[in-house]
């Protein structure tokens, strides 16, 4: 049994209602909410207290779109650069970040397995809970095959034991059995690579990857072990397929058009935006070196994400949040808010990353302040329905509590 915290504040926001409550307390006990008392209501049973004064009650923070695993920038040459075991020393200090700045719950798109789980869970080493799809899945010359053209089948190689690493399956009995691989190793989801992709050597961003069929039949499998499909999809004609196929969620979108935005929502499928991985690699690209073609890639990404974003909202898809940096763009992490805010507006972008994450995410445990919730709670400087500048802001963000515990305490 956890110890009983009473946090108060001058405001909360739940996650859910676009404005804020006033005069809040929250009573916190077994890793659950128990009480939320407003308009400065007393809680009914005693405990340690915490004031943040002044600022803001948020849920703890969701990104639906991590890798824990991209230690570095340019990930296909990490595994050449590091051991695994120094790789596993640095994606631990990445998960702390995470939660240093106010983020709860993160979904791995791939590189992180089983073991980084648990040993969250087990609490030896800190970090946000993670959901994890394990390896990604890809075709032969997909998003996920990083050989070059000067590469042999000899020297592929799958980037280390973990970090960011790649299932290659072609045609319906191998993508089948590489989700039932994915599923034996713990899978909360499959991740598949539908089209092409900025970091990838030899494909087209704008091109289709895997077959309606092959893609029927990752989503078949998937559902049959009661998970479901995220696919990384750019082109609107990729974004297509995975929704007839029956994908929960569309990664990144940037080509998105109306009518297929308007596919998605018949569908009720998610978009999961990532913004500013594009956005500031396309701003700072005196940062990598990176060959003509990638670069190319990565502005076509950037300049076409934000049109990509008001297709999805005025069709009225769900819009989750994800930021997808790499090695150290995590220093960017909060840009992710500030993109969407100049679409959607500041309190759109904030529920993006909390009670929009978590119905992106199937959970009805996570994102929103409530009785019954986990008691993932994040205290920042100011409102950050007015400026989202405050989310996931190191200086912003003074308290962080997950599951009750309190992590870090600024106040």
């Amino acid at each position: 049994m956890t110890q009983t915290l009473i946090v108060t504040a001058a405001t909360m926001y739940d996650g859910q209602t676009p404005e804020l409550s006033e005069g809040v307390s929250i009573v916190l006990a077994d890793g659950l909410v128990q009480e939320i008392h407003t308009d400065g209501a007393k809680p009914t049973v005693s405990g340690r207290q915490l004031d943040a004064g002044d600022g803001t009650l948020i849920p703890g923070l969701i990104d639906a779109h991590v890798h824990i695993g991209a230690v570095e920038v340019d990930f296909g040459r990490q595994a050449g650069v590091h051991p695994s075991s120094l790789i596993a020393f640095m994606m631990a200090r990445r998960l702390r970040h995470l939660l240093d700045r106010g983020y709860t719950t993160v979904r791995d798109c791939g590189g992180a397995d089983w073991g980084f789980k648990q040993a969250v869970d087990q609490g030896l080493i800190p970090g946000p809970r993670i959901i994890i799809s394990n390896r990604m899945l890809s075709q032969t010359g997909g998003h996920g095959d990083m050989r070059t053209r000067a590469q042999t089948e000899e020297h592929c190689d799958n980037h280390g034991q973990f970090g960011m690493v790649f299932s290659i399956a072609d045609g319906v009995s191998e993508v089948r059995r590489a989700v039932r691989e994915q599923v034996r190793m713990g899978a909360d989801f499959v991740k598949v690579m539908a089209s092409g992709g900025a970091a990838s050597p030899t494909d087209k961003l704008d091109r289709a990857q895997y077959s309606e069929e092959e893609l029927r039949i990752i989503v078949e499998e998937a559902e049959m072990a009661g998970i479901y499909v995220a696919a990384h999809a750019i082109p609107a004609i990729s974004i297509e397929r995975a929704v007839r196929a029956g994908a929960r969620t569309i990664e990144h979108g940037n080509f998105l058009d109306d009518a297929t935005a308007e596919l998605m929502a018949r569908h009720g499928t998610y978009l999961v935006p990532t913004i500013a991985t594009y956005v500031m690699a396309s701003r700072h690209p005196e940062r990598y070196d990176d060959p003509p073609e990638v670069t190319a890639k990565v502005n076509a990404a950037a300049e076409a994400a934000l049109r990509a974003l008001e297709a999805a909202h005025r069709a009225g898809v769900v819009i989750g949040s994800g930021s997808d940096l790499l090695g150290e763009e995590i220093a960017w992490l909060n840009q992710e808010h500030h993109l969407k805010a100049e679409v959607l507006g500041a309190p759109a972008a904030v529920h993006a990353a909390t009670g929009a994450n978590a119905q992106v995410l199937g959970r009805d445990d996570i994102g929103v302040l409530a009785t019954g919730r986990c008691a993932d709670l994040v205290a920042v400087a100011s409102n950050p329905l007015d400026d989202v500048a405050v989310l996931g802001d190191e200086a912003g963000v003074q308290l962080v509590i997950k599951d009750g515990d309190v992590h870090r305490n600024d106040l």
